[in-house]
C-alpha cells in the first residue's frame, strides 16, 4: 500500500512538471544559425590564413610567365591588403566564438553577431572596392605591355573569364560580403531582441 501510494505520489509529481516541459521546449533556432556561422567563420579562417601564408610568394609564382616585364603592381601586396586580410582573419575569429555561444543558447551571442555583421559590411565593401582598384591597375599594366603573354591573357577579346571578373566579384559581394552580414544585423536587431528569445523561459517568447 505504501508502495502504491509513493508511486501515485511521483506520478503527479510528474504531471506537475512535463506539461510545461513540453509546452515550453527551449528554441531549436540557436543551434542551427550557431552552426551556420561556426561553418562560414571555419572558411573564413582556413581560406584568410592560406591567403595570407602565400601572399608573400604570390608574385614570385607569377614572375615566370612575365618574360622579363616589371611585376604589375596589381599582382604585389601592400599594405592595405595585410589590413584587410588580418582584420577579415580577427572577424572570422569573432563570428566562430559567436557560433559556438549561439550553439550554447549564450545571449552573447546576440551582440557578438551585430558586432561583426557591422564590422564586417563596410569591411568587405574596402575589400571588393581595392580588388577593383588591383583589376584596373592591371588593365594599365596590359596596356603598357601589350605584347606579354600574360596581359593578351587580362584581355577579354582572348580570355572571355577576364571580362567577367568584375562581375562575379559584385555578384560574390552582394550575396556573401552583404548578404549575410545584413541577415544577421536583421535576425539580431529586429526579430530575436530579447535574451529569454535565445535561452528560451516560462513565457515561451522564441
Amino acid at each position: 500500500m505504501d508502495e502504491y501510494e509513493t508511486n501515485a505520489q511521483e506520478t503527479n509529481a510528474t504531471e506537475q512538471w512535463e506539461p510545461d516541459e513540453l509546452m515550453n521546449p527551449r528554441p531549436k533556432w540557436p543551434k542551427v544559425i550557431g552552426v551556420i556561422s561556426i561553418i562560414i567563420a571555419s572558411f573564413g579562417l582556413v581560406c584568410g590564413g592560406v591567403g595570407l601564408a602565400i601572399a608573400p610568394f604570390a608574385g614570385t609564382m607569377v614572375e615566370g610567365m612575365l618574360d622579363g616585364d616589371p611585376m604589375p603592381d596589381g599582382l604585389k601586396m601592400h599594405t592595405l591588403d595585410y589590413a584587410i586580410g588580418g582584420a577579415r582573419l580577427i572577424f572570422a575569429a569573432i563570428l566562430l566564438i559567436a557560433g559556438i555561444t549561439c550553439v550554447m543558447h549564450h545571449p552573447i551571442t546576440r551582440m557578438l553577431h551585430l558586432f561583426y555583421a557591422l564590422c564586417m559590411i563596410p569591411l568587405n565593401i574596402g575589400n571588393y572596392l581595392n580588388g577593383i582598384a588591383k583589376m584596373e591597375s592591371l588593365q594599365v599594366w596590359a596596356q603598357q605591355y601589350p605584347n606579354n603573354d600574360y596581359a593578351k591573357s587580362l584581355d577579354p577579346a582572348n580570355n572571355p573569364m577576364a571580362g567577367g571578373q568584375g562581375i562575379m566579384m559584385l555578384l560574390l559581394l552582394i550575396l556573401f560580403g552583404i548578404g549575410i552580414p545584413a541577415f544577421y544585423l536583421i535576425w539580431f536587431g529586429l526579430i530575436k531582441t530579447k535574451p529569454e528569445q535565445i535561452i528560451g523561459d516560462e513565457e515561451g517568447i522564441y
